[in-house]
């Protein structure tokens, strides 16, 4: 059996969906496992049972964070790899060759009745037929899609970033007046143990990726544009979407929800660009 775009978006969304159901582990096992190491501060050298314990579930969480991981990894892989097939058959109206076909589905982690449930024929909404122009469209179209989810993306990042530190600032004005010797020190470790979960965690390195993943898509959108006045040359759009691709790879997940908030408001803009794209190319005309 064929795959058409239409089966590679099912299964995009597919993949995605489990992808975004696994990171949603991974953080609350990173944040799990941050927690025996906070605990053990405040436990007495004299509770050796108590302490073994709390580095044996540490352990434990490390082991199934790394399970988890390396099917997140695999689900997240077979998406993108999804996504490009869906953006090549759809915009060239081209077909896979066998071997090709295989390689595909040895990829895919998820059930054909799974991504069958997942298709959506109007999931890229434009009209033009197969080749570079279609091809770039679908490519706006998901840049717009993406440039908007990843800078919404960034802004949760940053917030959970600052939250840590109002958190942390809060402790210590708190039980300043209050602390002694060795309740600083205490304060000292679990504030230590804090940011080992940040940084285990990688906030920080997610919030920087979203912001650099929403400025290239930016450009890339640019870049679009401006192949929309040459004609759409096909090495053009073919680069740009390289890029667009090592720029969706290269950054994080989206975070929950902030698909299915937007995506009102997100088809609205799409619908809108493409009457102002086709008022700009009838004056032009």
């Amino acid at each position: 059996m064929s795959l058409t775009s239409e089966n590679l978006v099912g299964y995009l969304r597919a993949e995605f969906k489990k992808a975004a159901l696994l990171r949603k582990w991974l953080f609350g096992l990173q944040l799990a496992a941050a927690l025996p190491a906070a605990i053990s501060v405040v436990v007495p050298d004299t509770e050796k049972n108590l302490i073994y314990g709390l580095a044996i579930a540490g352990g434990v969480l490390l082991i199934a964070w790394c399970v988890v991981n390396y099917f997140y990894v695999k689900a997240r892989s077979a998406a993108n790899a999804a996504r490009r097939g869906a953006l090549l058959l759809g915009g060239l109206g081209q077909q896979l060759s066998t071997s090709e076909i295989q390689s595909l589905r040895g990829r895919f982690t998820v059930e054909s009745a799974d991504a069958t449930k997942c298709e959506d024929p109007n999931y890229y909404a434009t009209n033009k037929p197969p080749g570079a122009p279609r091809l770039a469209e679908m490519l706006e179209e998901s840049a717009i899609y993406s440039e908007e989810l990843h800078r919404i993306s960034a802004v949760v990042m940053f917030s959970i970033l600052i939250s840590f530190g109002i958190l942390a600032l809060a402790i210590a004005l708190g039980t300043t007046p209050y602390a002694t010797r060795d309740t600083a020190f205490v304060m000292v470790r679990i504030f230590l143990a804090i940011l080992v979960f940040v940084l285990s965690s990688d906030v920080l390195g997610a919030w920087q990726a979203h912001l650099s993943a929403a400025k290239d898509i930016k450009e890339i959108r640019q870049r679009l544009m401006t192949a929309d006045r040459a004609g759409y040359p096909m090495a053009d759009v073919l680069l740009a979407m390289t890029d667009y691709n090592a720029a969706i790879e290269g950054a994080p997940e989206i975070v929950p929800f902030a698909y299915q908030l937007r995506r009102k408001k997100l088809d609205q803009r799409w619908k809108d660009y493409q009457k102002d794209r086709a008022a700009d190319r009838t004056s032009r005309e």
